[in-house]
């Protein structure tokens, strides 16, 4: 291999490894209203900053201004609540005029099962960029979790067929333990049920910040083993859950800023960026003694021109 070959070789490999590093997308940055379960929370969301509204859909009765209950319809609320001043058809007819991302909690088999209808005749003529996220926990994880409220096969199977172009928001039940993982158990019965389901769409998987923390192998294989475009949601909603903030850097330069969602108390995040900042500070540098060395190289090939 004469030199000009060699430098030609070298500056391929180096462009494809720079792009890699500087063309990032990141999703980490996404900012979440959650619980957006009643009127003045709907409304006050829509005219947040935040990007992302979560909400949760049960089956209970809407009650009116003068203590009225309809019969039991897709409400917004969470259990153990049954009543709601806001039914799903209303938040979505509201929602459908803003430009944020909606991610539907079903906490049941059957809040799902009455929500589908609502949702498709309230989307028929969207653009699947504006469909809602649906989310559920469909297995047992960590913790141990809990058995699931939303059977998995009726989740998957309803909308692969209902909702083809909806991401699928896929987690796990979670309990309090500050030493536990998403284990290859768990990674695997998970793979398995969206295998026997055959749904081949990406998903994001729902995951505990401090189990996913100590899982980034396990993690990376199933956003390896998914299909094209999946990603995590990093989530966290108790307090007083313990998060390895090193490890969670580890995550996400792992899996790729471009592959999660974070979705953290105030307090957490801004513990997280800091880390994650001063890390990135770092791999920049590295990035700019690339681009020197680029640069000599091609000066260098210039020279035996």
């Amino acid at each position: 291999m004469n030199l000009m070959v060699c430098l030609d070789f070298i500056l391929g490999v180096m462009m494809q490894v720079f792009n890699i590093q500087t063309d990032q997308t990141s999703l980490i940055t996404a900012t979440w209203d959650h619980a957006v379960n009643s009127k003045a929370k709907l409304q006050s969301a829509l005219t947040s900053e935040s990007k992302m509204i979560e909400a949760d859909v049960i089956t209970g009765h809407l009650v009116d201004e003068e203590g009225e209950k309809t019969d039991r319809i897709p409400i917004m609320g969470h259990p153990p609540s049954i009543t709601s001043d806001l039914s799903l058809k209303e938040f979505l007819d509201a929602w459908k005029n803003s430009n944020k991302i909606l991610k539907l909690d079903f906490k049941s088999t059957e809040a799902f099962k009455l929500a589908s209808p609502v949702i498709e005749n309230a989307f028929k003529d969207s653009p699947p960029n504006r469909l809602p996220w649906l989310n559920a926990d469909i297995l047992p994880g960590p913790g141990p979790g809990d058995s699931p409220g939303v059977d998995a096969d009726t989740f998957l199977k309803v909308s692969s067929k209902s909702f083809p172009d909806s991401i699928l928001s896929l987690g796990w039940t979670t309990k309090r333990n500050d030493n536990d993982k998403y284990s290859e158990h768990y990674i695997n019965a998970m793979v398995d049920v969206l295998f026997k389901n055959k749904y081949m769409n990406p998903v994001t998987y729902a995951v505990r910040a401090s189990f996913a923390v100590n899982s980034i192998s396990e993690l990376q294989y199933l956003l390896e083993t998914s299909p094209v475009g999946s990603t995590l949601t990093v989530w966290c909603s108790d307090s007083k859950d313990i998060i390895n903030y090193p490890n969670l850097v580890q995550l996400i330069n792992t899996v790729g800023a471009n592959r999660v969602y974070l979705d953290l108390p105030d307090e957490m995040s801004k513990i997280f960026f800091e880390m994650y900042t001063s890390s990135s500070v770092r791999a920049s540098n590295n990035v700019g003694l690339q681009s020197l060395f680029l640069a000599s190289l091609f000066v260098l090939k210039n020279v035996f021109l």
